[in-house]
């Protein structure tokens, strides 16, 4: 019985299931920023293609992210996303 708790805890299927539904679309969104802040193109051109990025990269983590081993390795997927983008945007500064 003890060795079906341990398996249970390590599995973390409520995290799982939290970080496909806040994680992913928040991975997404700032994909979807960094898309449009870093596309050499004008304003409304780079708007509509990272409005529209936004879209499929929350559906391929959604699909993804319930299927990682732990609720560790889908929070650490979704991190590994945003905080390249994040500090990348950051870095890019206003404009």
């Amino acid at each position: 019985m003890s060795a079906l708790r341990e398996d249970k805890a390590a599995n973390h299927s409520a995290a799982r299931t939290l970080a496909t539904v806040v994680g992913a679309p928040l991975a997404a969104f700032a994909v979807g920023a960094a898309v449009m802040a870093f596309l050499p193109v004008s304003g409304p051109l780079a708007f509509a293609v990272g409005f529209h990025s936004v879209l499929p990269v929350w559906v391929g983590l959604a699909c993804t992210l319930p299927l990682a081993r732990s609720g560790r390795v889908a929070w650490s997927v979704c991190l590994a996303v945003v905080v390249p983008v994040a500090l990348a945007l950051v870095v890019r500064g206003p404009g």
